[in-house]
């Protein structure tokens, strides 16, 4: 029976290690080999401890590096792909992350962590021992709320052609929003609370986005490729939504209220995205509400159903013609219309 989805470690019950009796961890660009093996078997150690907490029974193996961006370029997914997997560098820097690689033929989760941040494992009494903690749960979350997925959708995550860009873009977002949604309310419990940077991070996010946006489709006016304006703009809007979902999963990991947070209460008070941060946390919870069991994906699409809302709240929206296919309209506004200076600007790029 699956354990229930709460980030209180006292509050889940106690059960024997879950991860692979062996797993292999990689450790690279270290400046030599003594200090590769003691952080890569502090690491190796911290994760089968909280494989006691988190189902790791998918863990395909760990990398712990130095050269972190490269690291995750040479990642092999187990199967074929362009898509190049590197680091967050815009609303924040990414030090870790856990993508899904198949091997023969079963979906597992692959841990890659920066080294350069990992170094407090080594001093329990270091001011940042707590963060690095954090980090590595928050990463074995990952790959529970994945194997909790596989398991009821087998065959979906990294093996289903979408049939077309929208479907594709609509998915990135809904796993986004729910992998982090999970992975942070599971994790809330383990290290240093990171709720000040979710809450930072999803108040710069809600400040730029719309302009961001705008700003896109003003560049559209003068590139006009509508592959191109689709996918800035559902990552824009995407990235608002997988941010809020952060936040929220926090808080309730935590068993805090949006009220005890008076600078989100403040920024979303007559806001243009407060009626979808209300509806994407009832989504998000909904979701939860049966973890591991459902039985179909509709309570995920109606992330998806919130993405597209968001999409055409900015200015893009979608028809069907009458042979079934999706013709994009993007009407012009004052708020996406070019200055001259712009057109210019554009032009160049």
């Amino acid at each position: 029976m699956d354990a229930p989805l709460t980030a209180d470690p006292e509050e889940r019950p106690t059960r024997p290690t879950t991860a692979p009796d062996s797993f292999t961890i990689s450790a690279r660009a270290f400046d030599s080999e003594e200090s590769a093996q003691q952080l890569g078997s502090l690491v190796g150690a911290c994760i089968r401890e909280l494989s006691r907490q988190f189902d790791l029974s998918r863990l395909d193996g760990v990398t712990v590096a130095y050269d972190y961006a490269q690291a995750l370029l040479d990642l092999d997914r187990g199967y074929e792909t362009t898509f190049r997997l590197t680091p967050s560098d815009t609303h924040v820097v990414g030090i870790a992350m856990t993508p899904s690689v198949i091997r023969d033929g079963t979906l597992k989760s692959h841990v890659l962590l920066n080294a350069a941040y990992m170094a407090p494992l080594e001093d329990f009494k270091h001011e940042h021992f707590g963060f690095v903690l954090h980090t590595i749960s928050h990463e074995c979350a990952h790959v529970e709320v994945t194997y909790k997925f596989d398991a009821a959708f087998p065959g979906f995550l990294l093996r289903t052609a979408h049939p077309d860009a929208r479907i594709g873009y609509r998915w990135q977002i809904i796993l986004a929003c729910w992998d982090e949604y999970a992975a942070t309310m599971l994790s809330a419990g383990f290290g240093t609370e990171p709720t000040e940077g979710y809450e930072d991070t999803f108040l710069k996010s809600l400040q730029e986005t719309r302009q961001q946006a705008n700003d896109y489709i003003k560049a559209y006016r003068v590139h006009a490729n509508i592959d191109r304006i689709l996918g800035e703009v559902y990552v824009a809007y995407g990235d608002l939504m997988k941010f809020t979902a952060y936040h929220l999963g926090n808080l309730r990991g935590l068993g805090r209220d949006l009220s005890e947070m008076p600078r989100t209460v403040e920024a979303l008070k007559g806001h243009w995205f407060a009626p979808y941060f209300a509806r994407l946390e009832q989504a998000l919870q909904d979701i939860a509400k049966y973890y591991g069991k459902w039985t179909d994906k509709s309570s995920f699409e109606v992330v998806g159903d919130l993405a597209d809302e968001l999409l055409a709240h900015g200015g893009i929206y979608y028809k069907s013609r009458p042979d079934g296919r999706l013709y994009i309209d993007i009407p012009f506004t004052s708020e996406t219309m070019p200055s001259e200076a712009e057109v210019a600007q554009f032009a160049t790029r």
